[in-house]
Parts: structure tokens; C-alpha cells; sequence
């Protein structure tokens, strides 16, 4: 009885199982050094524990980018709510309600696609502090801690949702 060529010159990686040319040195499937020494095995799971770190924070950054989208639409609904206690006209509270609305969706979306969420709920809050600023030029500076801090939080979580798509 002969062996086919094909099982004789194929071995399987002792990490994920993929089936491996006996010639090979890495495992084409997850990169694990097939003919490595101690250290480059050393080197392969080290690396492996660092990825999943850094993804664990960049997940950790886009959900704190989520709930910050969630905070721009709980503060723009009590501010709507403010204003029309204040003028009694409906207008700026239909307007707040709906970037309330739309900020929540934001949110819920970011669940499924980070990246372009984030960056939506980023240009809607720089296109509404410009808008209010043009309004109203004294409200660009009033709460500028606050919007630094928004515009951080929602930037940090840009840049994780990027490095998270750029390693898939």
C-alpha cells in the first residue's frame, strides 16, 4: 500500500491545528514558529498576550467613546428641555430631540461598526459647536473643558476602532 505525497509532506501546527508543509518554518494560518527554537515559541505567545492586550484597551476606548455618545444625547435632550422651559418655543426642543435621537442611534450602531459611527458622532458635534458658535460666538468658549473632554474621549475611540480594523 503506497501513501499519498500530499500526507507525507504534511505535518500540523502544534498551536492551531492547521495542517503545515513539512518544509515550512511558520504556520501560514497563525504564524507559529514550526521549526523555532524554545525562544522564538517564547516570542510567538508573548506577542500574542501583547495583541490581545492592545485590543482589549482599544475595546475599552470605544466603549467609553459609546457612552460618550450616549452623555452628547442626554445633555442636548436636558438642554432642550431647558430652553423651552425658558421660551416656550417648540422649535428648539424638536431640534434637540432629534440630535438626541440621532446620537442615540450613534451609539447602538457603534456596537456593529465603531469606526464610522465615532466619526459621525464626531463631525455632528463639531458641525453643532460651530453652528452654535456662529449663533452665539461667547458659547465656543463656555464649557470648553467639556467639549475638549468629549472631543478627546470620542477621538481616542477613532483611533482604537482604526487599529482594530486595520489588524483584521
Amino acid at each position: 500500500m503506497e501513501i499519498p505525497q500530499s500526507i507525507i509532506l504534511q505535518s500540523e501546527c502544534k498551536h492551531c491545528e492547521t495542517p503545515a508543509k513539512e518544509e515550512a518554518s511558520f504556520c501560514s494560518e497563525c504564524g507559529y514558529p514550526i521549526k523555532g527554537s524554545d525562544q522564538d515559541i517564547a516570542k510567538f505567545y508573548a506577542k500574542r498576550v501583547m495583541d490581545k492586550r492592545k485590543t482589549d484597551n482599544a475595546y475599552e476606548k470605544i466603549k467609553s467613546a459609546r457612552k460618550t455618545l450616549f452623555i452628547i444625547a442626554g445633555i442636548i435632550t436636558v438642554f432642550g428641555f431647558f430652553i423651552y422651559y425658558k421660551t416656550e418655543d417648540i422649535v428648539p426642543l424638536s431640534i434637540n430631540l432629534v440630535v438626541s435621537i440621532v446620537y442615540v442611534v450613534l451609539g447602538f450602531w457603534s456596537k456593529q461598526r465603531p469606526l464610522i459611527a465615532l466619526i459621525l458622532g464626531l463631525l455632528l458635534y463639531l458641525t453643532l459647536i460651530i453652528i452654535t458658535a456662529i449663533a452665539d460666538p461667547l458659547t465656543l468658549v463656555a464649557g470648553i473643558i467639556w467639549k475638549i473632554l468629549i472631543i478627546g474621549y470620542l477621538a481616542k475611540g477613532i483611533y482604537s476602532a482604526s487599529s482594530i480594523n486595520k489588524a483584521a
